[in-house]
């Protein structure tokens, strides 16, 4: 999963085009929500995948859910620039986006601790790179390659 799937999510789709954002600020949101569901992972990856599962949300998913959205938010406010009424309109897109995942995760058979684990592994690849071959394969590489 990446940006773009979830650029193409139609609860996004239609919030972001409610709200009036910019195709950069769009791509920035959808970079900000992976980002909030990644961090939350991984500091409690076991309620995280709890979460992400097909059961259903227990009270302390729930409680984990609301975090994603506070984090979310602040991070719409303080690293996109947004407002905080559109900031605060804009969270309505994490249950959305969240089922994504979920759906995406099942459909492939990996919707437990370890396959989101590897989803999480494959967006933080892509953010940072994987230096382990000795090659900077993340955002900083691919712009090293048209600069």
């Amino acid at each position: 999963m990446d940006i773009n799937d979830i650029l193409q999510n139609d609860t996004v789709k239609n919030l972001l085009s409610k709200v009036g954002v910019s195709d950069e600020q769009a791509k920035s949101i959808a970079t900000q929500v992976m980002s909030s569901i990644q961090s939350k992972f991984s500091q409690n990856p076991k309620q995280m995948s709890s979460l992400l599962s097909e059961n259903d949300n227990t009270d302390d998913d729930i409680k984990l859910e609301k975090e994603v959205e506070d984090d979310f938010v602040s991070n719409l406010i303080n690293k996109v620039g947004l407002p905080d009424n559109i900031a605060d309109q804009i969270k309505g897109a994490i249950p959305g986006v969240m089922s994504q995942f979920t759906g995406k995760l099942s459909s492939e058979g990996k919707n437990d601790e370890g396959g989101i684990a590897g989803m999480f592994g494959n967006i933080t690849d892509l953010f940072d790179g994987d230096d382990k071959d000795g090659k900077d394969d993340g955002i900083s590489g691919m712009l090293n390659k048209f600069f």
